[in-house]
């Protein structure tokens, strides 16, 4: 069984989220807020309104705190807004809206992004919206680390593969959680935590914080050999600011489609190989 990886230098992809511009409404009913803010967000605007990107940028981080479904729409549409910036707003708005009606509009658009903050804005929105929705499939907590010198949360899986996305879930974040207790040092935060109890937890210890965002490709069984590539892309934590990637991929000879067992032991071992280059790479 062959491995091959590679990693990318830290490179930081800060937002640009400008908030300079305020939204003033008059005393109105939570349906007549939507309508108004999702004007706002509209592009182009409507007659007798500007053109102003902030204006829009604003309008889509307000539809994102109201907690009301017909907000969904609007955000998903501004999705294909030419400013990087509202778009990147619009992508956090959703993730703070948590509709799951929303992800197949952020799985469309992560196809066809370019911008790389947009993206990582975007694959973070998926990534907490498909946690919420893989509900029961949510792991247990972690054991305490009493030496631990990292705090990891580790995301559900983005599942490129055919297989259930639970069972994809299970193998590959067991073989990663698994690979980090090994190594020893690592703290794995518990799932569905909120950013202040990861800032409480990491200050309390005195930890340093990642995110790792875990996706596995589509299997590859072509010329009688199955081929599996897992990446995990890594985030500060809790304030989720891209570091690198580090991805990971092995083949298993004579493996044939459809067999569970030789799907299950490939995709652990490069999990595991991928968990290890991390901690290799990120200290």
């Amino acid at each position: 069984m062959s491995v091959r990886s590679e990693t990318t230098p830290d490179h930081a992809l800060r937002a640009l989220v400008a908030l300079v511009v305020l939204l003033f409404a008059p005393p109105v009913w939570a349906d007549s807020r939507v309508e108004f803010l999702a004007s706002r967000l509209k592009f182009p605007p409507s007659s007798g309104h500007t053109d102003d990107f902030r204006v829009r940028t604003n309008a889509a981080l307000a539809l994102g705190a109201t907690n009301d479904d017909s907000a969904v729409s609007p955000l998903c549409d501004a999705l294909e807004d030419p400013s990087e910036i509202v778009r990147q707003a619009v992508a956090v708005a959703i993730k703070r809206l948590a509709r799951a009606s929303s992800l197949q509009y952020l799985r469309r658009r992560a196809g066809v992004e370019t911008n790389a903050a947009v993206k990582q804005q975007i694959q973070m929105a998926i990534d907490s919206l498909g946690a919420s929705s893989a509900g029961s499939a949510s792991p247990s907590a972690a054991p305490y680390v009493s030496d631990a010198r990292f705090y990891v949360s580790v995301s559900h899986v983005m599942n490129g593969t055919s297989r259930p996305p639970a069972d994809v879930d299970r193998v590959v974040r067991e073989a990663i959680t698994s690979k980090l207790a090994e190594l020893g040092g690592y703290q794995i935060a518990p799932p569905g935590e909120t950013n202040d109890a990861a800032k409480a937890a990491i200050g309390r210890r005195k930890l340093k914080g990642y995110y790792l965002s875990v996706s596995v490709d589509k299997l590859d069984y072509s010329d009688g050999n199955l081929r599996v590539r897992v990446k995990i892309a890594v985030f500060s934590y809790p304030g989720r600011d891209l570091r690198g990637e580090v991805p990971a991929g092995a083949t298993l000879p004579g493996a044939r489609p459809g067999d569970t067992g030789a799907e299950d032991q490939l995709m652990s071992v490069v999990a595991a190989r991928a968990a290890e280059l991390f901690a290799q790479n990120f200290r």
